[in-house]
């Protein structure tokens, strides 16, 4: 093929042996030095065509009467192949010419077309590839990333360091098994709507993860609004994402992963947003890396004595506590209870606990509590539905 551009000689074959079927004749495929490197005649595979090197360089069809015209030619008519405007190979095809070149338009055009496809999925594959390679040594290497290794990355794939970057993780909102039976379709969504130049995705387990360069939070937001869009109108999927934090030097990018990766699984797990920055982040961080027999063992203290029922009930009190700043009022009326009744279920909480949600620091402990009972349930179905699936 042409400087830069190449197709399998598998993909060629095929082409051909199916123009066969119509042509009913034997055509081959030369590259522009005139090296047969597809055909259906296999004793031609490997020689050289010296009409095709004519072709290659005239860009003209040739039209050979006889098998002795041309070193290592057969009588049929021969025509330029072009990609993009560029030469990239030549056509024969063998036989009279007062029988084949009724073909000829039709097989010209029909070749260039399914080299284009061809060309583009080779593309397609070597991006998807370039930018696997490209995650597992920043983002999924246990050892540490080397100089030599930020210089490689800056000559085989344009990855210049000390830029502001920054490591989105994304996923199929919903049970595993949906993530699984979807990635692959949605990944391909995410590939045709990213086409940023610097921008680098790819596919890890059943989420996307995406680095992204220069981007504020206003342009990642709208970003992730056009993605959400498209894919829920492709689809009908839900997407969740965690953004992690601005890194600039490639050797710390992982850090970036990891606090996505956390945003990603606090919203799954609690929160339930869409999308979930790192550095939006507070006490969450903390409450997101206790080991989980320190979680077990303090909402067992806490809100062990709860029932199934209560514990419902007063999630909710908790949370409409501190989202009306301990309002009774606002409280009850969202509620539509009395406010006698609430302070009575705050008293009750109160006797069963040993926690009064009045007081500050009786109202922290508290709110911890229901969150990290929330999160070791949740914690516990997310692993539960990864193991049965």
């Amino acid at each position: 093929m042409s400087n830069n551009i190449y197709i399998s000689e598998k993909y060629l074959e095929n082409i051909l042996y199916d123009m066969k079927e119509i042509v009913e004749q034997d055509l081959i495929f030369m590259n522009p030095k005139g090296e047969i490197i597809a055909c259906t005649d296999p004793d031609r595979l490997g020689t050289v065509h010296y009409g095709g090197k004519k072709v290659a360089k005239t860009g003209k069809d040739l039209v050979i009467y006889s098998d002795t015209e041309f070193k290592g030619a057969k009588k049929g008519i021969n025509m330029p192949v072009r990609l993009n405007n560029t030469i990239i190979g030549v056509i024969g095809i063998t036989g009279n010419s007062n029988e084949v070149e009724k073909y000829v338009k039709i097989i010209k055009r029909l070749t260039e077309i399914l080299v284009k496809e061809g060309y583009n999925k080779d593309l397609e594959k070597n991006e998807i590839e370039k930018d696997r390679i490209i995650m597992d040594s920043l983002l999924f290497n246990d050892m540490e990333l080397e100089e030599s290794h930020v210089i490689k990355y800056e000559n085989l794939f344009n990855i210049r360091d000390n830029i502001p970057r920054r490591i989105i993780v994304a996923t199929i909102a919903g049970h595993e098994k949906k993530r699984i039976l979807n990635k692959d379709k949605v990944y391909r969504l995410f590939r045709m709507l990213l086409k940023r130049e610097q921008t680098v995705i790819s596919l890890s387990e059943n989420n996307i993860i995406i680095m992204v360069e220069n981007m504020s939070n206003n342009e990642i937001n709208q970003m992730i609004d056009n993605i959400k869009t498209e894919v829920r109108r492709q689809t009908n999927l839900h997407l969740k994402f965690g953004i992690g934090d601005v890194q600039t030097e490639l050797v710390h990018l992982k850090k970036s992963y990891m606090k996505a990766s956390d945003a990603l699984k606090w919203s799954i797990l609690v929160t339930k947003k869409e999308v979930t920055y790192y550095d939006d982040m507070d006490i969450e961080i903390l409450l997101n890396n206790i080991p989980i027999r320190y979680i077990y063992e303090y909402i067992s203290k806490i809100l062990g004595d709860l029932e199934p029922s209560e514990y419902r009930e007063y999630t909710k009190i908790i949370e409409l506590y501190e989202k009306y700043n301990g309002s009774i009022k606002k409280i009850s009326e969202e509620l539509f209870i009395h406010k006698n009744t609430l302070q009575y279920k705050i008293n009750k909480l109160f006797k069963i606990t040993g926690y009064d949600m009045r007081k500050l620091h009786d109202f922290t402990v508290l709110r911890t509590a229901f969150i990290l009972k929330k999160f070791y349930k949740m914690n516990n179905d997310y692993i539960l539905h990864r193991t049965e699936n």
